[in-house]
């Protein structure tokens, strides 16, 4: 089988030769990569480990954000952010919410300043897809939850779910609408050879979800039912990323339309692989599942090897699994768990 094919067989709830994989860190970890393979360039790297799937993303071409007088750099929407150092890497934290005070549509249009989506560079998409031809391609970071998560507190965001609903429903609007003609740009640009697109949510915490069903019917399901009609009319497969116990969701996920679900966080509440596939593996493919919260970064290799043995022999069993890390790579798993995660022996 080509790469391309064992995902789309696995997709289709075929068995393949072998469990297909897919690969995603932080730069941190790139950048070990790129020192341990000896190289450079980010396809040297997939093809040392065998992996089936690439993701392809437009260049941002705006200048990196100038600090303001507290020495803050601005982030998606306005909010202002510092990075964290710690022992392994950086990450960048919000301190500041665009939307902090805003009680009104009024004030949140005032404040809100979305990024111009001219300052993304669409034309590298075609040059991408071809290097990566023979994978399966991903690409996409459609939200409509979590990016108003990075404008607006989450408890004023749950807060107007309950008491104020036109604001909500507003500020969901926006975050989706500027989404919306992100991805359309992303997919023309792609000419119909990206294979799945991604919606990126997270409505669940590890012991449940953050709210109701109900709740997440009546604000979210309409929206993401338009972005997966999106991706479907340019012959995308819908993928989507939902951290946590989304145990309670995913009977209406798979009734929405979505074919993909990742991250798998096999440490949460209701999310064993075995229950999982028994409940679900006919329906969706999963995708994810390595456990980086203790095995992958605390765990030795043969620790790695076993986790990813369980997770192709129980979730790819009869196709539906693509093997990858639950959420990226973080900066504190070694180089050394990672190639033994990826041993082929792992996907037979």
């Amino acid at each position: 089988m080509t790469r391309r094919e064992r995902v789309l067989s696995a997709v289709n709830h075929e068995q393949p030769d072998r469990t297909p994989a897919d690969f995603q860190a932080v730069s941190e970890i790139w950048e070990r990569l790129f020192e341990h393979f000896r190289t450079q360039d980010m396809k040297d790297v997939l093809d040392r480990l065998d992996i089936d799937c690439a993701w392809v993303d437009p260049e941002v071409t705006r200048k990196p954000s100038e600090k303001d007088a507290e020495g803050l750099t601005i982030g998606w929407g306005g909010s202002r952010i510092r990075t964290i150092y710690n022992a392994y890497g950086a990450h960048d934290e919000i301190v500041r919410y665009a939307t902090d005070g805003c009680d009104t549509i009024e004030t949140m249009e005032a404040a809100l300043a979305l990024p111009d989506l001219d300052e993304y560079d669409f034309s590298g998409i075609d040059k991408a897809c071809e290097k990566y031809q023979g994978r399966f391609l991903l690409g996409g970071f459609a939200s409509i939850f979590y990016y108003p998560t990075l404008i607006r507190r989450m408890e004023d965001i749950l807060v107007d779910m309950a008491l104020n609903e036109e604001l909500a429903v507003y500020l969901f609007n926006r975050c989706f609408d500027w989404h919306m003609e992100y991805h359309k740009r992303l997919l023309e640009a792609g000419k119909g050879r990206i294979d799945a697109m991604q919606l990126a949510d997270d409505f669940a915490t590890q012991l449940d979800l953050i709210m109701s069903k109900e709740m997440f019917v009546k604000y979210f399901r309409k929206s993401m039912c338009e972005y997966i009609a999106l991706a479907k009319s340019y012959g995308a497969i819908p993928f989507l990323h939902c951290c946590g116990s989304a145990y309670h969701l995913i009977s209406e996920f798979i009734d929405m339309g979505i074919k993909i679900l990742d991250p798998v966080q096999t440490v949460a509440r209701n999310m064993e692989p075995e229950r999982l596939k028994a409940e679900f593996g006919g329906n969706i493919t999963f995708h994810g599942g390595g456990e980086t919260q203790h095995i992958l970064p605390h765990g030795t290799p043969e620790d790695a090897r076993q986790n990813a043995r369980m997770l192709s022999q129980t979730l790819g069993k009869c196709g539906g699994y693509i093997l990858s890390s639950c959420h990226f790579f973080q900066s504190d798993v070694s180089v050394d768990n990672i190639l033994a995660f990826y041993e082929l022996e792992n996907r037979s």
